[in-house]
């Protein structure tokens, strides 16, 4: 889990596949937060604070297909938006691309996962905000076998952003900072 490589903002989107594994049983509300270290262009390594809202399932079935909705929050910061507003961007968008590892049975898949970043404004002042919606599809495998999953936020995920201004495009890649921070989404009994 605590991988070498850098990634971007996309630690929702980690957890949104994570809660696919999950079928229609009872829910519990998951809120996980999470703090990323990553490199922007202008402005170099920054912070990003990341907070995850989803309702996991007690329970799934092996052979279903389920559809997870989830949102994150991101907080990329004062000087992320400092340096949007200097090169006179107005507006981003874009996608979040990671992974949720799922373990059961002594085995462990990773979950891909793409997540939008809706059209967002820029804020005339302050910290970079926005709130990223998205739902993950997902068949639990009908050999999965009975127990206990866990699903873990990955430590890496690339966020690649679109700007209207002169920056143009741009990836930003963070990984978790520091790195021995509590990942786990929550558990689910497979049956």
């Amino acid at each position: 889990m605590l991988k070498t490589r850098r990634r971007g903002i996309g630690v929702a989107a980690l957890m949104a596949a994570a809660l696919a594994i999950v079928s229609a049983g009872p829910a519990a509300a998951a809120e996980k937060t999470l703090t990323y270290r990553g490199g922007f262009p202008l402005i170099g390594d920054q912070q990003v604070a990341v907070v995850v809202h989803a309702d996991i399932p007690a329970t799934a079935t092996a052979g279903s297909t389920i559809s997870v909705p989830f949102s994150l929050d991101v907080d990329a910061g004062q000087t992320a938006g400092d340096g949007l507003r200097l090169v006179g961007a107005t507006k981003l968008s874009g996608t979040i691309k990671s992974q949720v590892n799922v373990a059961i049975g002594g085995q462990s898949v990773a979950i891909p996962v793409e997540l939008p970043i809706p059209e967002t404004p820029v804020p005339a002042e302050g910290s970079l905000k926005f709130t990223a919606l998205g739902q993950v599809d997902f068949t639990v495998p009908a050999g999965t076998p009975a127990g206990e999953a866990t699903s873990s936020v990955d430590s890496a995920a690339t966020t690649h952003v679109v700007t209207d201004s002169g920056l143009g495009e741009f990836d930003v890649a963070l990984t978790l900072d520091p790195p021995d921070q509590d990942v786990t989404l929550g558990t689910t009994t497979v049956s």
